[in-house]
């Protein structure tokens, strides 16, 4: 009995019911609000970017090639330069010369066409060139998307970035200098940024700062456009190095150390007729084919005064950026020369990095004596950057931007494209300055999503 009584106090055993699942109401527009704020919004849509934007503009660079007839500008005499270099030995800058005219590149420029002339057979096999520029443009598209990915940027800056038909041009029918430079200026970005974060150890900074200054110094090597990030990168190196002096001057020596490297049978052979003539500032722009200044006459664009002007607005505005970026810069500095080989604690994160690091580039833009059309190239890529920092909203952001591409994509250069040009920069420089918050641009609080 007791048993019994033991067995009525148990309770009895449960029976599971299985529940009948219960579809969801249908809401297409729900659902096109959801795919549209993750294709737009939802940073893990990059998972999805980094895959699809390279194979998408695969197939538009294999019809621009198949379809649109190569146009011959620079390359040809790149390879009449590299003829003379490699087959006549010429290693005196001053006497190599093409169709458009004499070398003004740096040696990095005529390793890398050397390995074009041999690609291409010199000018008999340009197509071979062009898919080799197809593969350069599509490594650079995505190194700028794991740059927007490292930043948060929101995905639709990543997909706008892909609509521009002057840039397509430059890389796969016109095979310009630029798009090298491009590539090892964003790789210098992006290992900036990288080393700039929090969880990313003093050893690690340090090899990620060395390597910046390689792939700067390379870029620099190339094209002297790269010198315009010259103010952030050394600003970049300090900050990342802790404020260090000592690995700051190492960074500086390793990037002049490239310089003299890869220009080593020029500057044994003709020192002096090299530096002049690869890194010559005095050069001549042709007034007919800046896109910038053609709302100025001839007369006011090649006056020297106006060409001071632009270099004090360019030191002015890059030196602006820099102090209210970093505030605290000069004291670091100050403390710094007292104790050069000492790292000091920095509260530093990627944000202001990248931020100094385009702004003062694009303000070098903005204020280039002469923009010619491969130009483009220098600073299309900073572009979703800029409007990120500059809290463009996203629906006007496609406006700017196409309007800008249409001022690139005007030929032959002419005064209303200028203009509008002009414009266009100048307010988003200027929108960039207005919103500085301390040393961390602030987030870009205009990707309102739908509601």
């Amino acid at each position: 009995m007791a048993e019994n009584a033991g067995n009525q106090g148990e309770p009895e055993p449960q029976v599971k019911t299985q529940t009948e699942f219960v579809r969801p109401p249908i809401d297409l527009w729900r659902d096109i609000k959801n795919a549209f704020n993750f294709l737009l919004f939802d940073p893990r849509c990059y998972a999805l970017l980094i895959p699809m934007i390279p194979l998408c503009e695969s197939v538009m660079l294999k019809a621009i090639i198949r379809f649109v007839p190569y146009t011959e500008i620079d390359y040809q005499a790149y390879m009449e330069q590299i003829e003379m270099i490699t087959v006549r030995d010429q290693l005196d800058y001053s006497k190599i010369k093409g169709s458009t005219g004499p070398l003004v590149y740096p040696a990095g420029h005529v390793w890398l066409y050397r390995l074009m002339y041999w690609l291409t057979d010199g000018m008999n096999n340009v197509k071979e060139g062009q898919a080799f520029f197809s593969f350069l443009y599509l490594l650079t598209m995505v190194s700028q998307v794991v740059l927007y990915q490292q930043l948060s940027l929101p995905p639709w800056c990543a997909i706008l970035a892909c609509f521009s038909k002057r840039l397509h041009s430059i890389y796969v029918l016109r095979l310009f200098n630029d798009c090298f430079t491009t590539l090892y200026i964003i790789w210098t970005v992006l290992l900036l940024v990288i080393a700039a974060k929090q969880t990313v150890s003093k050893r690690a900074k340090k090899l990620l700062a060395f390597a910046a200054a390689i792939t700067y110094s390379i870029a620099v090597s190339i094209k002297m456009n790269a010198l315009l990030y010259l103010p952030a990168v050394t600003v970049s190196l300090y900050l990342v190095n802790g404020a260090n002096l000592a690995l700051t001057a190492i960074n500086v020596l390793t990037i002049l150390a490239w310089q003299i490297l890869v220009a080593l049978p020029f500057l044994r052979s003709h020192p002096y007729d090299y530096l002049q003539c690869a890194f010559n500032f005095r050069r001549e722009f042709m007034y007919k084919w800046s896109v910038n200044w053609q709302f100025l006459d001839e007369d006011g664009f090649q006056n020297p005064w106006f060409h001071r002007m632009l270099l004090l607005s360019q030191f002015v505005s890059i030196l602006t950026i820099i102090l209210i970026t970093f505030p605290a810069l000069p004291a670091m500095l100050l403390r710094s020369l007292r104790r050069p080989a000492t790292t000091f604690p920095t509260l530093l994160s990627e944000s202001p990095i990248a931020f100094v690091l385009v702004a003062t580039n694009f303000a070098g833009v903005l204020f280039s004596r002469s923009l010619h059309y491969q130009f483009l190239s220098w600073y299309h890529w900073t572009i979703p950057c800029l409007f990120h920092y500059a809290r463009i909203p996203w629906l006007l952001a496609p406006a700017w931007y196409f309007a800008h591409e249409w001022c690139w994509n005007s030929f032959p250069p002419n005064s209303a494209a200028s203009a509008l040009l002009f414009t266009l920069n100048a307010s988003l420089l200027l929108s960039l300055v207005c919103h500085i918050n301390s040393t961390t641009p602030p987030p870009h609080s205009a990707n309102k999503k739908l509601q």
